[in-house]
């Protein structure tokens, strides 16, 4: 309310001396009058400054194209949130679990462990949040294969990382011998990056930034309700928490930046 105020009363003092400024100029023109004028006009000048500052410090909107984008996706029934953990990084990666998580309501539609062939970095399994038990359990990729591609088949897939997680299931149906899978998908990290305001900000960061943090570790279920999260504040225009006590200073997404999950495991 005191920014409101003080918004009014500048507004308003402009306003009054505006309409002083623009008043004919008398004939003949004393000297006393030309500094009285020009003394009106650095006020005036002042307090447009002052109204300029005032305006660059009233909070932030969100991108309506961005928020446009967001709701469009949310209303999609075709859309499917997607998360993809691995054994490790580079070529030899092998697929550990395969997400779906619809973002309309939030529902885990598809959600299936995989038994790697080649062994796995338990570095993989620590920060996914999985244990070597499960994995032993679990059935192998040509099993799981088939009801996964039935799952995406004609679906819109939002990914935090497109280009990894295609990559990844490319590879896992060329190793089936099924050549190309036929996959759509969209990149969600650039696009929240760029409503935050968040250049390099991984998944973790802008969770936590909306007052939606994940759990450490977070697995791949964890990952793809916040990515939901993401693209729901996006949806609403929302650039921090939902409610004030949930606030982040800089300092926390500082320290957060190191628990980013720049590694696609």
């Amino acid at each position: 309310m005191d920014h409101l105020q003080h918004l009014t009363t500048l507004l308003r003092q402009i306003e009054q001396l505006g309409a002083t400024v623009m008043e004919p100029l008398p004939h003949p023109l004393s000297l006393a009058e030309v500094e009285r004028r020009l003394a009106q006009r650095r006020h005036l000048q002042t307090l447009l400054q002052t109204l300029e500052q005032t305006i660059n410090e009233l909070p932030a909107l969100p991108d309506p194209e961005r928020m446009a984008w967001a709701q469009a996706l949310l209303a999609l029934p075709s859309s499917r949130i997607l998360e993809v953990d691995t054994t490790r990084l580079g070529s030899t990666a092998e697929l550990l679990r395969l997400v779906l998580v619809r973002p309309s309501d939030g529902e885990t539609v598809f959600d299936q462990l995989i038994r790697p062939q080649q062994g796995y970095d338990q570095a993989a399994l620590t920060y996914n949040g999985l244990t070597p038990a499960q994995l032993e359990q679990a059935p192998e990729l040509a099993t799981v294969w088939p009801a996964f591609e039935q799952q995406v088949r004609g679906q819109l897939l939002i990914s935090w990382n497109w280009a990894w997680d295609e990559e990844q299931l490319c590879r896992a149906s060329r190793r089936l011998g099924l050549g190309v899978p036929v996959l759509l998908g969209i990149d969600l990290q650039e696009p929240a990056r760029t409503f935050f305001s968040q250049s390099y900000a991984g998944l973790p960061t802008l969770c936590r930034l909306i007052g939606a943090p994940l759990p450490q570790p977070a697995t791949a279920v964890d990952r793809a309700r916040g990515q939901r999260a993401i693209l729901r504040a996006m949806a609403e225009g929302r650039l921090g928490p939902l409610h004030e006590q949930e606030e982040v200073d800089e300092g926390d997404l500082d320290a957060l930046d190191d628990l980013d999950d720049t590694q696609p495991f």
